[in-house]
């Protein structure tokens, strides 16, 4: 293409359930546009998908991969995306790049677990859309059962484009409603054939409620359909295009990847009936600035969308182009850290291919290498406009795991390689927990902490351990109680000499430590006294039930005595520290645990599984809100039991829900899980 326009650009993602044959129908569509000579396969691990050793280990995508190739004259961007749940943030991330959506089921298998989820992704991108029914050529293959259950799960108007075609009771082709003919692949290339007579009268169904799903939307065509007028193909096309841009129709398609039948005629259709990059307005997506036109000779604003971090090439910040021209060596202004900065390079993404561009335009995806200012969701744009984009919103991280480095690798070098990993990956974070002395690392679930330690493995050479946290319990008293401890140490020469008498008491529940003084008449002079809260700040670090920190008390020096030789800071605080240990013996010692504030959002049918679930949590239910058609569920639950609890909700509703968790409070622990847990302790200790 000599010059390329907004209008001749189209840019789809796919989404599915992982299985569905994304990756396979991507191969496909390369080699039908002829990048590819020859496909390659996820099973073979040579697919242009699947690219990195642990995608070719596991044989699914663990990445977004990005395409472009030309069509009839169109330049498609593609964006082959993860189907797991637990990397649904790289589906988000695609999503902000295109204006259409491409939602892939297994004909075999129907809706899935992610399914629902990716899908329902789709809409709030207020996307265009599509159904590809892929593996067709299955023996348990079933069209119209998908059909009827995408129909009756989802409030959306699928209208059907392409039916399979059998002959001898196998697959054979497919045939398009809207150009009445017959495809079929032969040695791996789509022939066109006239429909067979014995299929006209299922055709003819097909087409009628195809035309009766198109004219219901437009009032002109059903004036003419009610008049007993014929429509043209070019109509309904027309008419099909601009309803499906509208989000009122969703075109579903009928084939095989794998067998590459029915691939060519899905791209010829997407080309006719999908909108392009001048069409689709990015409106929504604005959060200040004013819109700009998403043609070429508007001002630049882009968005960053996806950041990789690879150890050979650096940082890769892959984006989107919304309006204008980027060229190699313009400055842009980033809002987000109010800096300009300088592309020195740009790239089009083809598959694990980097290729050098000198200009992207309007409609465009492309990557900047080695600009460590840019993040995911920064806005770029033209110095002289205000436009400001959304930031992606991301599933907020809720599996937690501590990672301890194997045996020879180096701390520092385990925590480098983990930070590394969670630049690129919104839903992975790294802290260290100072109290318990770990490397927490939050992700989605286990398959997402399977897949981070290989890569980690194989980019940085790293390998870590990964185990439940500790939890940060504490420990406080019951019950007043006044003590008394005098150090004194005789050894020749000055000695130490250090009485305090004080009251300790419990305060209430998230007051921490308090300390005052009542001495009268110079029983302790004022120079010790900062010694004996200091003395008890260091003692109560370490209780006396399990070692944990000691909080919600109150000390009240009220009496002691010195000496005028022999008395030291030193002195008045051991002899601080031994009292408060002696006031733990007495005070009726418990530990604390903390509590969490749960909120879980899933669907109405699930709600007395999940209460039933808190209860064997130790949780405690305390209200519920209808939202958006699901039931959210408000608990308090001991932290000690949410470890897990990404991976048991998954189980439990299907993935169908998801949940917010934040620190509330501290509590007792009850007397038989104390015990247990001292017993654990002390004999760690011992």
């Amino acid at each position: 293409m000599s010059k390329i326009t907004s209008k001749d650009i189209r840019n789809f993602c796919f989404i599915s359930h992982g299985g569905a044959g994304k990756s396979t129908l991507t191969e496909m569509l390369l080699y039908n546009a002829g990048v590819i000579e020859q496909t390659g396969s996820v099973d073979k691990g040579n697919s242009q998908s699947d690219f990195s050793a642990v995608e070719k280990k596991h044989e699914h995508s663990v990445h977004n991969s990005y395409f472009n190739f030309e069509w009839h004259n169109k330049l498609f961007h593609f964006i082959d995306t993860p189907g797991y749940a637990d990397f649904r943030s790289e589906v988000i991330s695609a999503l902000r790049m295109v204006e259409s959506a491409v939602l892939l089921v297994d004909a075999t298998a129907g809706i899935e677990v992610n399914t629902g989820y990716v899908w329902n992704l789709a809409k709030e991108n207020d996307l265009a859309k599509a159904v590809f029914i892929n593996k067709i050529d299955k023996e348990e293959a079933d069209f119209d059962k998908v059909v009827d259950e995408l129909r009756a799960t989802y409030n959306d108007s699928f209208a059907i484009v392409t039916i399979p075609y059998y002959e001898g009771g196998k697959f054979v082709g497919i045939i398009d409603l809207l150009d009445e003919k017959l495809y079929k692949s032969v040695d791996g290339k789509p022939e066109a054939y006239p429909i067979p007579e014995t299929e006209r009268e299922r055709v003819e169904d097909y087409e009628l409620k195809l035309t009766e799903e198109i004219v219901e939307l437009k009032e002109d065509l059903m004036i003419k359909y009610l008049d007993g007028e014929k429509i043209t193909i070019k109509e309904l096309t027309k008419a099909f295009e601009e309803e499906v841009a509208g989000e009122q129709l969703v075109p579903v398609f009928a084939g095989s990847a794998l067998r590459n039948c029915g691939v060519s005629k899905f791209l010829d259709d997407l080309t006719k009936i999908f909108p392009s990059a001048s069409e689709v307005h990015s409106d929504h997506l604005v959060e200040s600035g004013g819109v700009l036109k998403p043609e070429p000779d508007s001002k630049f604003s882009a968005q960053v969308c996806k950041t990789m971090v690879d150890p050979y090439i650096g940082k890769l910040s892959i984006f989107r182009v919304f309006s204008g021209e980027l060229e190699r060596d313009d400055l842009v202004f980033i809002p987000n850290i109010e800096e300009e900065i300088k592309v020195t390079k740009l790239y089009k993404l083809n598959g694990k291919d980097q290729k050098n561009v000198d200009k992207l335009t309007a409609g465009e995806i492309g990557a900047v290498a080695k600009l460590d200012e840019l993040e995911t969701s920064f806005t770029m744009r033209d110095p002289e406009t205000d436009i400001y984009y959304h930031e992606l919103k991301f599933p907020k991280p809720m599996y937690s795991r501590a990672a301890y480095p194997a045996d020879g690798i180096d701390e520092e070098k385990m925590a480098s390689a983990l930070q590394r990993y969670s630049d690129s990956d919104p839903t992975f974070k790294v802290n260290y927990n100072k109290e318990t002395k770990e490397l927490i690392c939050d992700g989605m679930g286990t398959i997402h902490f399977i897949m981070i330690k290989e890569e980690c493995q194989q980019k940085y050479d790293v390998d870590f351990i990964i185990q439940e946290p500790k939890v940060a319990y504490r420990e406080t008293i019951q019950r007043k109680t006044d003590v008394e401890e005098k150090y004194k140490k005789q050894s020749g020469g000055r000695g130490q000499y250090g009485h305090v008498v004080m009251k300790v008491e419990p305060l209430p529940r998230g007051r921490g430590f308090e300390f005052e003084e009542e001495i009268f008449g110079g029983a302790i002079p004022g120079q010790y006294i900062p010694a004996v809260e200091k003395g008890i700040i260091e003692a109560k670090e370490k209780g006396a039930l399990a070692g944990y920190p000691v909080v919600d008390f109150k000390v009240v020096l009220y009496d002691g005595s010195y000496h005028d030789v022999d008395s030291s800071e030193m002195a008045f605080k051991i002899a601080a520290s031994k009292a408060f240990r002696n006031a733990l013996a007495q005070a009726k010692s418990v530990l604390l645990e903390p509590i969490m504030s749960v909120d879980v959002t899933v669907p109405q049918d699930f709600m007395g599984d999940i209460m039933g679930d808190f209860n064997s949590r130790r949780g405690r239910i305390e209200g519920m809100d209808p939202q958006n058609g699901k039931q959210i569920i408000k608990a308090k639950v001991p932290q000690a039991e949410m470890f897990n609890y990404a991976v048991e909700l998954k189980s439990i509703t299907g993935g169908y829900g998801s949940f917010d968790m934040k620190f509330s409070h501290y509590d007792k622990v009850p007397s038989d899980i104390s015990a247990k847990i001292i017993e654990r302790v002390n004999n760690q200790t011992a």
